[in-house]
């Protein structure tokens, strides 16, 4: 059986896992969001929007998984203080 202080150094090493996530995930989104912005500009000069439809899409989700990275950090922090 593991012990509390186990149990706490498992948890770290997954918020460890979590931070990295939400850095990484972060950084996609800002990188999509700049793609959307540079499509969205080159469209005014377009008859038809030059921003793909899953280029939008993927940037949502990745905005939508910011929010769920961040969930699972404050619930593993919550439940390492209660330990």
């Amino acid at each position: 059986m593991a012990s509390v202080e186990e149990v706490r150094a498992a948890l770290e090493r997954v918020l460890e896992h979590l931070r990295a996530a939400y850095l990484q995930v972060s950084e996609a989104h800002r990188e999509l969001s700049e793609a959307v912005a540079i499509l969205t500009a080159a469209s005014r000069t377009h008859p038809r929007s030059l921003v793909p439809p899953e280029l939008t899409k993927a940037c949502d989700h990745a905005k939508e998984q910011l929010s769920l990275i961040a969930g699972g950090m404050e619930a593993v922090e919550q439940f390492s203080c209660r330990l």
